[in-house]
């Protein structure tokens, strides 16, 4: 189903990669499997709410919020709230590989684990002994967000992180920016959830995704995940 586009020069794409620990690759797929993508995640029936408290990771099925009463909806809305305002929270939709072994997020996550793709990627990030890719499915509506953190997790090899954006249009007055944080927080690039761009950086590195603001005409779809070696 998956086709990487024509024309990606991986050596080139590299040398840019060395130079910053981050890029951006434009049409990364091929434009019709691009669209496919985002049509079956917009009319997937397999997004939950995803929060955390802590390490804790919690998963609400969107059935099951629409019916929760005003008290309860302002209890998650306190919690998250005061979870972000000094330290690690997040609040988007999400689909996992796990929800469906044999949907279409699973699908990619064995197309970006291809040898081609696995390929393509070592040259790109400058690490030989990546092997394989993870994958998960983000929705950010309005309210969504994820506050900065670096992706380092000593056990789990992670080489570089990837966001493929799916999102048609999108302006960066709607929020929902990948934001790149020096050490004292000053943001010294962002980049907007342009679509069919494949967003990629090295880890560790501090970054966070912009509060999606009441303003976004629609919701911004993402899959991403980490380019990994072995354990």
């Amino acid at each position: 189903m998956f086709e990487l586009a024509p024309g990606l020069n991986p050596d080139g794409l590299g040398q840019m990669f060395a130079s910053h620990g981050r890029l951006q690759v434009t049409e990364f797929l091929s434009r019709d499997s691009a669209v496919e993508l985002h049509r079956q995640l917009v009319d997937s029936k397999e997004w939950r709410l995803t929060v955390n408290r802590g390490t804790e990771i919690f998963h609400f099925a969107l059935d099951d919020v629409s019916n929760w009463d005003n008290r309860k909806r302002d209890l998650l809305d306190e919690a998250v709230s005061a979870g972000g305002r000094y330290a690690f929270q997040f609040r988007y939709e999400v689909i996992r590989v796990g929800d469906n072994p044999n949907g279409v997020l699973a699908e990619f996550e064995r197309f970006m684990s291809s040898p081609k793709v696995v390929a393509v990627m070592r040259t790109i990030a400058g690490a030989d002994d990546i092997a394989f890719a993870d994958a998960h499915a983000s929705r950010y509506q309005p309210g969504h967000f994820l506050t900065a953190h670096d992706d380092h997790l000593e056990t789990m090899g992670r080489r570089a992180a990837y966001v493929l954006n799916l999102s048609p249009k999108w302006r960066p007055d709607w929020g929902g920016l990948l934001q790149f944080l020096d050490n004292r927080g000053d943001v010294v690039r962002a980049f907007l959830p342009r679509f069919n761009v494949l967003n990629l950086f090295r880890v560790p590195q501090l970054h966070n995704v912009s509060w999606v603001t009441p303003l976004a005409a629609a919701p911004r779809y993402a899959i991403t995940g980490w380019l990994r070696a072995d354990a």
